[in-house]
């Protein structure tokens, strides 16, 4: 893996976030455009459903895709085997269908993202008692830094962190059209979420952290080897960013983690939120970028296991891996 010098020179590629360069509205193909018509046809369809009818409808139709969509059943069933080996094939086959079941869910909310008020919002996205936990963090009148993942309807975390008050700024991989990525981040920022674009993404969050601002950064995708660190995640070597651990580093920003996890009510969320994470140190910064990586991986982890009908199992998480291995080809699968 990249040493500790070469990850922190090298910030605009340790997120693993391949993004073409910003392209001009005129620029935009047209199969592009078509493609993000037709995807705000089905979404401005589904908002205009009550959410009675529309959850089980886009849930459905989510499980039905699940079915069709072999590749990606395939990777989330080596997930699981990997996550939970202990679990029956039943147990897994059940989990990967109810989080494809879960982005139905998400797609529900994220057609009402560029209407519903504040008000409502703050009364489906509530925080628990481990609220306390982001006071405290915030007392130490620095900059806060968010350790989050794909895992249940993350989209609402920043917009409802937003319209309870505070401003978060995400730092995204942007959508490959551009078209869409224009729409979903019109959405994302209706509250004050601010965007953190790859471009100048150290400067950004750096000027913002001094500032005593809020970021997030989801830490749980597939990077390359000379991007990241091999850090355990269920066991297996995960090859994940080391940019939150340089950046800690750097600035010695405190860091908690925050997920959102569905409530007791259908359409109603709870955003869950971690004591401060302590960064560790033993004076040796290669170390600690990869002591400090584990211990957010292991953070990942345990929200997981918490709701695992919520993460996106069809991610190649365990991709890259010590001396070139794929756990997802068929040989390594035998």
């Amino acid at each position: 893996m990249a040493p500790a010098a070469c990850l922190c020179d090298r910030f605009h590629t340790r997120f693993g976030l391949e993004r073409k360069a910003v392209m001009d509205s005129k620029d935009i193909l047209l199969s592009d455009r078509l493609v993000c018509l037709a995807a705000k046809l089905v979404f401005k369809m589904i908002s205009l459903l009550p959410r009675f009818a529309a959850y089980p409808l886009c849930e459905a139709a989510a499980a039905l895709f699940c079915l069709v969509d072999s590749k990606h059943r395939k990777i989330g069933m080596v997930n699981l085997a990997i996550a939970f080996p202990e679990k029956s094939l039943k147990w897994r086959k059940k989990v990967l269908y109810n989080s494809f079941r879960q982005l139905g869910t998400h797609a529900v909310e994220l057609s009402r993202l560029h209407k519903i008020d504040p008000v409502e919002l703050k009364s489906r996205v509530r925080y628990n008692s481990s609220y306390q936990n982001y006071l405290e963090a915030r007392k130490e009148g620095r900059g806060l830094i968010f350790l989050t993942a794909h895992l249940g309807c993350w989209e609402l975390i920043s917009t409802a962190h937003g319209a309870h008050g505070h401003r978060l700024h995400v730092l995204v991989r942007p959508l490959d059209n551009p078209c869409l990525d224009e729409w979903l981040s019109a959405g994302r920022s209706r509250f004050g979420t601010g965007i953190i674009q790859k471009q100048s993404a150290l400067r950004q969050m750096m000027s913002l952290l001094r500032k005593s601002e809020e970021i997030g950064i989801l830490l749980d995708q597939n990077v390359q080897e000379k991007d990241g660190v091999y850090v355990p995640l269920f066991g297996k070597p995960a090859s994940t960013s080391a940019g939150l651990a340089a950046i800690v580093m750097k600035t010695r920003c405190p860091v908690i983690s925050a997920f959102i996890l569905p409530d007791r009510k259908k359409g109603h969320y709870i955003i869950q939120m971690s004591p401060l994470i302590e960064f560790v140190e033993s004076g040796n910064k290669e170390e600690d970028l990869v002591a400090n990586t584990a211990i957010y991986n292991q953070h990942l982890e345990n929200a997981i296991r918490e709701f695992p009908e919520g993460w996106l199992w069809g991610h190649r998480r365990f991709k890259t891996q010590p001396g070139g291995s794929d756990p997802y080809t068929e040989k390594e699968q035998k």
